[in-house]
């Protein structure tokens, strides 16, 4: 669900970056997909401390590295024009989308 999520969220971007620019829905959009990710996070280090190791330490970077991703375009971009922001964000999501992928195939 969440991979589904971000992926739509990355084209919706994309458009809007060749279209109208960011929209104000896309902040709470992010907002609400950072927070998913984080639970994610949370719950991972949750099984990290209980005994429940990846099968690689890769993959706790990746986590760090996806949950960081997403905030950190937002910020680099709070000042930008619209369409530069929406590329930015899409930038962002598509680089989240990779991490998540990569953490699926790293879990075991």
């Amino acid at each position: 669900m969440l991979l589904g999520a971000i992926a739509v969220f990355s084209l919706i971007l994309l458009v809007l970056a060749f279209t109208r620019g960011a929209r104000p829905w896309i902040e709470r959009a992010r907002t609400l997909l950072t927070a998913l990710i984080a639970l994610q996070a949370a719950v991972g280090a949750l099984l990290y401390v209980t005994g429940g190791r990846p099968g690689e330490t890769l993959h706790v970077l990746y986590g760090v590295v996806a949950l960081a991703a997403l905030p950190l375009a937002s910020s680099f971009s709070s000042e930008a024009p619209p369409k530069a922001r929406a590329g930015v964000l899409a930038l962002g999501g598509l680089l989240t989308l990779g991490l998540l992928v990569r953490l699926l195939s790293t879990g075991d």
